[in-house]
């Protein structure tokens, strides 16, 4: 490995470019040809200092996008500068090959779930098919017969010991990868776009414009057709790319517990009642799909089945065409070809073996060391022992000599090789491809370019996309000068819409619970800010007195219990124990739950915002919660510092639409909830509190230089309580957030035009904001600073109405409890 510092011709690169099988390797071969000279001539004609800034902006990219991040935040792979150029001659090959592959895996999708002639015919054993996972026997006679199996499907390929691209795997149940390519090309068109100048390659657009057009169904149920983009959840490890590329295709990501099935069709929940949908890009493992005839998993969206079989949604792809990613098909690819199609392999099928025949079981067993096993009875498991013990082995020879019937095998290919920039240097990685056909009414289409993976082993690129590795664009000569981009030209006619597009009752479920836990770990955190201080400054008599209603408010603002103590280090213990792992009730479990509120609506927050979080979660993992009181109070500082943050990073990105609507709403709903329970323990439970504590309450809702402009240095309930709890000039206070509220409760979506006057949240709006009009400030304290039980009633009924509204929005807009249902529906 030579460190690149100067500019570097073509000839010299060649002399020490390290790459173990010349012959083998991608661009050695062609180095001076036109293309691959002009792309690397160019890139290594800027020297290694270049290289390496443009390499940073490549990843930064990457981040600014968002899929390249699991669901931990963490990137799972990089973007290399270099792209792979392939030679138009070969790729006409592989897209007639992949055209060819993907007509004949829909035929025998089409036979096994109908008629099922090439089982009875013995062209595909049965057991191969009725013992696999992937084959589901609800999907029999899903499709109506104008439908395809196969709307797209996904091939990894790669290069054999002959030099010839392969296909060693399919994948039709989740094809990821496309949002990768969309990503990985709009990063380089950013950050090298002098690279289009030497080299005219085919665009991406004209396929994902097809791709939305192959899902609009014939006769839609609406003018504007609604397309989603159903996905498994946050946790999903593709997830992030799901969001990213139903952004781009301007699809509705939708989860399974944002559908419903009514009058034989699946509709989404949306915050303006259902919606029909019109078409599925299932991103979801077929098993999980609908809950009501496959697995019972939640995941899914029940009666999806249903709609499919009575022709109301196109779906790409349907349940139980996972059976061609299993690889039980592979073995057979060669005879299905001639039966099916009476037509050779265009593009050869990587060399494969089901054991259940015993000469190719012999073959497996032999040869193992040389084979990816699949076990058929699990889904997408896949067994390498190449780099295991031979005891390893033979444990795994057992397992197919019981019941070899379950494995299928394959054999490991070489692949080869690529230039990579990796640590300011050009070095040597095995490549594989992963590219997609779409099904068209007229002809098919394959992807020009498509998901390059390198990797410094080959077997970790023939296990599937959890692994880390390194991405590259890939890239094919344009011979008509095609000037179709990705993006949006500034003299293209465009129709304009500040739409936010159709929210699912869903995210703005999330949305509202984000707005409600990101409050309730501000205030405990203020509260806990607000106490510490005193334990160092009050004598030992004052401090229970004192620290007990911050306390008990810190510790059960997330539902915990606060056991009564008269020992002030007890109550020390209590409120810095909120920091440790093992409290269920715990600040680091508020955390946890607006982390995955936040996750879950990954797709409507800023890169900026995601970073923050970040910092956020470390601060609270690594609070010092047995440490000095000086320590704990920075941290606090830190905390509340970021979550200032992130509330400002979101009011100056997020559009001012329904969105960020329902995420204020509840954090307007905690605030005032929480408010009113400070209020009632330090002045009700608690009454006559001492001038350290209503000190500390005023600093803990930011409002003690307020109180000193009015007030100067006397503190006194009733001012107090009317600053925090009836002044709607005070940011924190009630009376400010129910005006707030009135006001956001007035905008959400209108629910049915036939109902006349005020609905439920807003019939509670109306009487919370009277309530607080109309109190009369003097009855609730007396002089001497005793609360009356009008000052309890009120709290309390405050406390009842926020709960009661908080009940009505969910019933109302993410549940849909009220929407009107004709007799005979029900």
């Amino acid at each position: 490995m030579t460190r690149l510092d100067a500019p570097l011709s073509l000839d010299a690169l060649r002399q020490i470019y390290a790459c173990p099988s010349p012959e083998r390797d991608e661009w050695l071969p062609r180095w001076d040809q036109p293309g691959w000279s002009d792309v690397l001539g160019w890139l290594m004609g800027q020297g290694g200092d270049a290289l390496g800034a443009l390499s940073s902006d490549l990843q930064h990219q990457l981040r600014e996008h968002g899929a390249t991040f699991d669901p931990q935040h963490q990137q799972n792979r990089t973007l290399d500068l270099f792209p792979w150029l392939f030679d138009l001659q070969e790729w006409h090959t592989i897209e007639a090959g992949l055209i060819q592959r993907r007509e004949l895996l829909s035929r025998v999708l089409k036979d096994l779930y109908g008629p099922q002639t090439l089982l009875r015919d013995g062209i595909l054993p049965p057991e191969l098919i009725y013992r696999n996972a992937g084959f589901l026997l609800p999907c029999h006679d899903l499709l109506p017969e104008a439908m395809d199996w196969l709307v797209t499907l996904g091939c990894d390929l790669g290069r054999d010991a002959d030099g010839r691209m392969t296909v060693f795997g399919d994948c039709s149940q989740s094809p990821g990868g496309m949002g990768y390519v969309l990503e990985n090309r709009l990063a380089i068109n950013q950050v090298v776009p002098e690279l289009t100048q030497h080299f005219d390659k085919r665009h991406l657009a004209a396929f994902f414009k097809d791709f939305q057009r192959a899902l609009v169904p014939q006769t839609p149920y609406a003018s504007e057709p609604l397309i989603g983009l159903l996905t498994r959840n946050y946790r999903d490890s593709q997830y992030f790319e799901h969001a990213f590329l139903a952004n781009y295709l301007d699809l509705a990501l939708v989860h399974g517990a944002d559908l419903m099935f009514r009058e034989g069709r699946i509709w989404l929940k949306t915050l303006s009642g259902l919606q029909p949908v019109d078409a599925l890009i299932r991103y979801m493992p077929d098993h999980l799909s609908d809950p009501l005839e496959l697995d019972s998993d939640i995941a899914g969206s029940p009666g999806l089945l249903q709609a499919i079989r009575q022709g109301n949604l196109v779906c790409a792809n349907p349940p139980g065409a996972g059976l061609v990613d299993s690889g039980a098909l592979l073995p057979f690819m060669e005879k299905l070809c001639r039966h099916l199609l009476d037509e050779d392999l265009l593009l050869p099928s990587v060399p494969a073996y089901w054991c259940g025949d015993p000469e190719h079981c012999e073959i497996v067993l032999d040869e193992l060391i040389d084979m990816v096993v699949h076990d058929l009875a699990v889904p997408d498991q896949r067994i390498s022992f190449a780099n295991a013990s031979r005891r390893e082995r033979a444990a795994l020879a057992e397992r197919i000599k019981a019941d070899p019937q379950r494995f299928v095998a394959r054999r490991i290919l070489p692949l080869s090789t690529v230039p990579v920039w990796q640590k300011q240097s050009v070095q040597c990685r095995f490549a594989s491809l992963r590219t997609f056909v779409l099904h068209q009414a007229k002809h098919d289409q394959v992807l020009p370019g498509g998901l390059a993976r390198c990797h410094e082993q080959a077997l970790q690129l023939q296990l599937g996309l959890t692994s880390r590795f390194t991405a590259k664009d890939v890239w094919l000569q344009s011979p008509d000068g095609d000037s179709v981009s990705l993006l949006h030209s500034a003299l293209t006619k465009v129709r304009l819409s500040r739409k936010s597009g159709l929210l699912p009752s869903r995210v703005a479920d999330h949305l509202f619970w984000l707005g409600r836990y990101s409050e309730r770990l501000n205030l405990a955190c203020r509260a806990m800010r607000a106490a510490l201080p005193l334990i160092s400054t009050l004598t030992r008599d004052e401090q229970v007195r004192t620290l007990t209603p911050l306390v008990e408010f810190a510790c059960t603002i997330n539902g915990g219990v606060f056991m009564p103590t008269e020992q002030e280090d007890e109550l020390t213990h209590q409120l810095t124990s909120l920091f440790l792992y093992e409290r269920k009730d715990g600040l680091l479990s508020v955390l946890q739950a607006l982390i995955m509120n936040a996750q879950s609506v990954r797709e409507f927050f800023s890169e900026d915002t995601w970073y923050v979080l970040e910092r956020l979660q470390n601060a609270l993992n690594q609070f010092p919660a047995r440490g000095s009181v000086s320590r704990m109070d920075r941290a606090l500082d830190e905390i509340i510092l970021l979550q200032s943050a992130i509330y400002g990073l979101n009011n100056e990105t997020m559009s001012r639409t329904q969105t960020l609507r329902f995420m204020d709403i509840g954090q307007h709903i905690e605030r005032a909830q929480q408010t009113t329970a400070l209020l009632h323990k330090v002045f009700v439970k608690y009454p006559q509190p001492g001038s350290n504590l209503m000190e500390a309450v005023l600093r803990m809702a930011d409002t003690l230089m307020t109180y000193r402009r009015r007030y100067r240095t006397e503190l006194h309930p009733v001012a107090i309580i009317d600053l925090l709890l009836l002044d709607e000039g005070t940011p924190r206070s009630v009376g400010y957030q129910c005006a707030r509220l009135k006001r956001q409760v007035s905008l959400l979506p209108e629910r049915d035009s036939t109902l006349t006057g005020l609905n439920a949240e807003q019939r509670l709006m109306v009487e919370l904001v009277s309530l607080l009009q109309l109190v009369d400030l003097e009855a609730l304290v007396s002089e001497q600073g005793e609360p009356s039980s009008q000052l309890d009633e009120l709290l309390t009924r405050i406390n009842n109405l926020l709960t009661k509204l908080s009940e009505a929005i969910t019933l109302a807009y993410f549940n849909h409890a009220d929407i009107p249902r004709p007799i005979d529906d029900v």
